[in-house]
């Protein structure tokens, strides 16, 4: 009884007794309660990712499905980096994807550049006019770089001494061409910023900008000043394009033909397709799944499957962009986002030369080659083709680099075959 009147009085239990009095009740093991909770968590964490999986391979919503595209694409228009998509995605779904690119390397081989109709048959001496000191095309400035817009050139002339823009030879010369330069504040009539006018050189700069993308496109005047440059070292290795520029006496360049490159390691002396510079056939083997991009003696860039007669430089890539005024491209067509670069010409003679950056967040993904088809079409280009991208992608303006290459060294670039320079007057 007093047991009884203690546990009354105090509250306390005996847990033995308590025990012995419920004999049919036992406790629960915490641990095996957490490896069930930590299963269904796993299990849950892997049907959702499934599903995830699902939806971003297989959905046709049209936001997944645009950038699943252009990832594939991207992944496979590399030579090293194709496992990006190979090694995630069904090969289904990548033979989807890259049929349409398929279905545009067939109809490449039907366009051939013409300049019967609708364009001068030669350009002697095209550009000529653009090319002079500042006191003799002063008054002709406009008519001479109708492509910049009058307002925002002479509002810039306005605010800066003649002494700063103009050389000591009287050529006016602003120069704010590298990628990361202060903007002049004169524009294009397309809304573009010009970066650079030389007037000693007949040589416009603008710069690209676009979403996701920079780069920089050189307007030439004169074609007759644009010629295919080769590495004195071709064969055993290439050269960077500042160098082979340099000893060309070249004021401008661009990269010009593609190259065995091993997981990357390519050294540029092994070129694709036949190159042809200054009349002279240094690489002959011809690649039939290129295209041939040539200027022949009237200073007429042609594109087209074969070397056509009288040309003096040329070598071999794809795909054409715009042939005879027409436009090939449009959206990712099957090569994705990659840094870019490519040569055409105006029904004038004046010559294009884009490069346009990427494999840089934050800075330049890249571009579509229908984005750079739609700026150089808007640019008046006739003629058009692609040349060797990714990290051999660069363009060089007096004495340097103007873009930001992909390559290990930027201020570089990689050692490539050749180039298409301008000389300088």
């Amino acid at each position: 009884m007093n047991g009884e009147k203690n546990q009354e009085n105090t509250g306390w239990v005996c847990l033995e007794e308590t025990a012995a009095a419920a004999p049919g009740r036992k406790k629960k093991p915490r641990r095996r309660r957490s490896r069930r909770r930590t299963l269904r968590g796993i299990a849950a964490a892997a049907a959702g990712l499934i599903a995830l999986y699902c939806v971003l391979v297989f959905s046709h919503i049209p936001f997944i499905e645009k950038w699943r595209t252009i990832y594939i694409e991207t992944a496979m228009g590399t030579m090293n980096h194709q496992w990006l998509a190979t090694l995630f995605l069904p090969q289904s779904v990548i033979d989807d994807v890259m049929s349409g690119r398929m279905t545009i390397e067939l109809q490449q081989e039907s366009y051939n550049s013409s300049w019967d109709s609708g364009a001068d048959t030669s350009f002697d001496g095209a550009g000529e006019a653009a090319i002079d000191t500042w006191d003799d095309i002063r008054e002709q400035f406009s008519e001479a770089y109708a492509e910049i817009d009058p307002k925002s050139f002479w509002a810039y002339m306005a605010a800066h001494e003649t002494a700063d823009v103009v050389d000591e030879d009287g050529y006016l010369l602003i120069d704010q061409a590298d990628y990361d330069d202060e903007e002049t504040g004169i524009e294009t009539v397309y809304g573009d910023p010009v970066c650079a006018i030389d007037t000693r050189n007949g040589i416009v700069i603008v710069a690209l900008h676009g979403d996701g993308y920079s780069g920089r496109m050189a307007i030439v005047k004169n074609p007759a000043q644009v010629r295919l440059a080769v590495s004195s070292t071709l064969g055993s290795s290439g050269s960077y394009l500042r160098d082979i520029c340099r000893s060309n006496n070249a004021v401008l360049g661009i990269n010009a033909s593609g190259f065995s490159d091993p997981e990357g390691t390519g050294n540029g002396g092994d070129v694709f397709g036949m190159v042809l510079s200054g009349g002279r056939m240094i690489a002959e083997s011809s690649d039939s799944k290129m295209k041939v991009i040539g200027m022949d003696r009237a200073n007429r860039l042609n594109i087209t499957n074969a070397l056509t007669a009288g040309a003096r430089d040329a070598m071999q890539f794809s795909p054409a962009l715009i042939v005879n005024g027409a436009q090939l491209i449009s959206g990712s067509s099957g090569w994705g986002l990659q840094p870019r670069s490519a040569i055409a010409q105006k029904q004038d003679g004046q010559m294009l030369l884009a490069v346009v950056d990427g494999r840089q967040p934050g800075y330049s993904i890249g571009i579509t080659l229908g984005e750079l088809t739609d700026i150089l079409h808007r640019y008046g280009a006739y003629q058009a083709c692609n040349l060797d991208g990714g990290s051999s992608s660069v363009l060089y303006y007096r004495g340097r680099n103007i873009t930001r290459s992909s390559a290990v060294t930027p201020e570089k670039g990689r050692h490539i075959p050749n180039a298409w320079i301008v000389e300088a007057n």
